[in-house]
């Protein structure tokens, strides 16, 4: 099996793009022919090879802790922020804490390690009734300060502050602090977290491991700090679409067991909130190979804001599922029937795709892709995989569609390609996407920001963004008694769909931006529906793209954050015997003018 994984680390790229107006048939020519000019084969698509590394022996396959290099006394500190008027006093903690993974008995020197955790609670209000949410970066390899820092913690930096020696911070007022205690965790490997002698960080790197340990420290957490009554989330951003819901289930699963004290409390896990999720990585094209049919809303949603989909230019955004959906059906079953078999890696075979080809309905399928997508050429005579590229790949990936996608020049003249994060935005041809580059800029800021407002200070390194794991990740033990395809690769639809067997008012909020092309949000519309009829979870979708945040931004996008802020806060409001308030696709929010 080919496994084409990108790589899924959080990245955030809201900034808009306008591309130019070109009339349809010249775009046609230009797309691919001025970029891959026949009869040159197309360009390589880069996959995770091509990726820059990252690498630190401390937080690599074989780091570990020794039982003296960690301590479980944290460090805690008290601060004010002010929020609509309000002073909002809250402590903030920062340590480790030992979790084990299930996979060892308890009386075991194996399967430890030491989690690093940053949390932020407001101890003034009564803990059986103030929510505590566990926040999950992805990757796998991704740690939470930059879901911290300027995100959903109290702090954002001031980068209009005067110069100084320190690190401007200014209150965030976007924080979710004011509806729910805060806890940022980071994975074996990352931030400051490492296996403990003699496990290695390693031992950890899978999906159960993962989750099992993570799900041990969160208990270790609520007993440590008396939470055991306290409503319980746990929000997850793009792997987090795999790791919430696994967490989800052990936590249900293991129900008040090995809760210290309360073990009557009823409240285990009140909801997940799934960011910009990956949750099928068996139905994702990227990662396998499978039909990308469930990125072509995606596409279409890019060429519309670039003014490149002949099909949907000027229709609002929100109608963009509903027009292009219907194709999606048609292109899958094609997709099954036809051209798989050009995706084949173990033996690529174009034999069907090429017979088809020569048939009436092939010039409208070609035209449809190239009028919805922008990529490509209306059908002519005599076309072939050297200027039509839907010809030369029919299944085209988010890799492949940012390449072809024309995006322009820059001011040098070099060719422009797509964000995976956000289509809106571009980059040259030879930048390296964020999405797969496996360093972190953000570390130093993230260790300044430890020290002078926390006071957590640390021989180590703060390892961001840890480029080593993802390539050693095991994706495919679980669920292993599957009789359909016991070697598949993993999906939460599974565990989602038990947790709320489990749990039937358990609260789930999926988000999604349009222009996402790292985890199009359509595709997740298609694994969710695989629930049963009566455990539906909805999509909320955003005019944004991977990373969904109520951050501060441009006066022309103050209506998305105003939209993602109070969703939040709705979903942390709404009654805990309840159901989803989100609606699929909900009404198109007015624009704030500027």
């Amino acid at each position: 099996m080919l496994f084409r994984l990108c790589w899924l680390l959080l990245a955030i790229f809201l900034a808009s793009c306008s591309g130019g107006s070109d009339s349809e048939e010249d775009h046609a020519a230009s797309t691919f022919e001025t970029l891959f000019e026949p009869p040159r084969p197309p360009v390589p698509i880069p996959g995770p090879a091509d990726a820059i590394p990252w690498s630190d022996p401390d937080y690599g396959p074989e780091g570990t802790f020794g039982l003296h290099d960690f301590t479980e006394t944290p460090t805690s500190n008290v601060h004010t922020i002010y929020l609509n008027g309000n002073a909002i006093k809250f402590a903030v903690t920062a340590g480790h804490l030992k979790a084990e993974s299930s996979r060892y008995p308890s009386s075991s020197s194996q399967g430890k390690a030491a989690i690093f955790y940053t949390a932020y609670t407001r101890d003034e209000l009564p803990e059986g009734t103030r929510p505590v949410t566990f926040v999950f970066n992805g990757g796998p390899g991704g740690a939470s300060a930059v879901l911290d820092l300027n995100f959903l913690g109290p702090k954002r930096i001031d980068w209009n502050a005067p110069g100084s020696a320190t690190l401007p911070l200014a209150d965030n007022p976007n924080t979710l602090l004011e509806k729910t205690d805060l806890v940022f965790v980071d994975p074996v490997g990352t931030g400051y977290s490492k296996a403990v002698y003699p496990s290695r960080n390693e031992e950890f790197w899978s999906v159960d491991e993962d989750a099992s340990v993570l799900t041990d420290f969160i208990i270790r957490y609520i007993n440590a700090n008396h939470r055991q009554e306290s409503p319980k989330y746990v929000y997850g951003v793009s792997y987090g679409g795999i790791r919430a819901p696994v967490i989800g289930r052990m936590l249900l699963e293991s129900g008040t067991a090995k809760y210290a004290d309360k073990k009557d409390s009823k409240n285990v896990l009140t909801g997940l909130i799934l960011n910009s999720p990956i949750l099928d990585y068996e139905a994702d094209c990227m990662s396998n190979d499978a039909s990308c049919g469930g990125s072509l809303p995606t596409y279409a949603a890019v060429a519309a804001d670039w003014g490149k989909s002949i099909e949907l230019k000027g229709k609002p955004i929100d109608t963009i599922p509903d027009n292009v959906v219907p194709f999606v059906s048609a292109y899958n079953k094609l997709y099954d029937s036809t051209f798989s078999g050009v995706d084949n890696s173990k033996a690529p075979d174009r034999a069907k795709w090429e017979a088809f080809l020569k048939q009436p309905a092939a010039p409208p399928f070609l035209n449809r892709l190239f009028e919805l997508t922008g990529v490509g050429k209306l059908h002519k005579p005599g076309d072939s995989a050297a200027n039509n590229p839907w010809i030369a790949q029919p299944n085209m990936n988010s890799f492949e569609f940012s390449w072809y996608f024309d995006a322009g020049k820059d001011d040098a003249g070099k060719p422009l390609k797509l964000v995976l994060a956000d289509g809106r935005a571009t980059i040259t041809f030879d930048d390296t996407d964020s999405a797969l580059d496996r360093r972190s800029d953000f570390d130093p800021l993230a260790k300044l920001y430890q020290e002078q407002f926390i006071g957590y200070h640390s021989n180590l390194g703060y390892m961001g963004s840890n480029g080593e794991i993802i390539d050693k990740w095991d994706f495919w033990s679980h669920h292993p008694d599957d009789p359909v395809n016991p070697g598949r690769l993993v999906s939460s639809v599974p565990d989602l769909s038990e947790s709320l067997s489990l749990k039937p008012d358990l609260k789930v909020l999926v988000q999604h931006g349009y222009y996402d092309l790292n985890t199009p949000f359509y595709q997740s519309e298609l694994v969710l529906a695989a629930l049963p009829e009566a455990i539906k979870v909805p999509v909320k979708l955003y005019e944004a793209g991977h990373g969904i945040g109520p951050e501060d931004g441009p006066k022309d996008k103050l209506f998305l954050y105003i939209r993602v802020r109070r969703d939040l806060e709705a979903f942390y409001d709404q009654p805990l015997p309840g159901i989803v308030l989100a609606a699929i696709r909900s009404p198109r929010p007015e624009r704030v003018q500027p």
